[in-house]
């Protein structure tokens, strides 16, 4: 972590006094991505089960649905859990990973957060249209036919 970039000091060796601190932080890292994966994974299975059981197919927004959810975790993964593995491994002293600290914060970190608004667009729409769609389909299955 001693570098020209100006970023919070995830490397840390365990004699570091910020140790702690800087290893909580990656803790809380972790957490965030097993609940967002957690969380993202009932969406994705909740919206197919309720499809199914409506009788739909499922349609391109759906589909569309699934692909964003599947990215958001997959690019969530890539940025963080290699970064707090390589941060892991420098403080237990099997790497010396403060050369490739300035690549982490500078373009891998960054680019997930980039990333993920990108993804978001458009998804909360999607999310709306599919909820109303499915409340349209279950009206119709519930309602008595005259």
């Amino acid at each position: 972590g001693n570098s020209g970039v100006c970023v919070f000091k995830y490397l840390v060796a365990s004699n570091d006094p910020q140790r702690i601190y800087a290893l909580f932080i990656l803790a809380v890292n972790i957490v965030c991505f097993g609940l967002i994966t957690i969380s993202y994974t009932i969406i994705n299975y909740r919206s197919t089960t309720s499809s199914r059981q409506s009788g739909a197919n499922a349609s391109n927004r759906q589909r569309a649905l699934h692909a964003k959810v599947t990215a958001l975790i997959v690019t969530d993964f890539l940025s963080w859990i290699p970064f707090t593995v390589v941060c892991l491994l420098h403080y237990l002293g099997v790497l010396d990973a403060t050369p490739y600290y300035s690549a982490f914060s500078v373009i891998i970190l960054p680019i997930n957060s980039v990333i993920n608004p990108i993804l978001y667009v458009n998804q909360l729409e999607v999310i709306r249209e599919f909820s109303r769609a499915l409340n349209r389909r279950a009206t119709s299955i519930r309602a008595p036919s005259t």
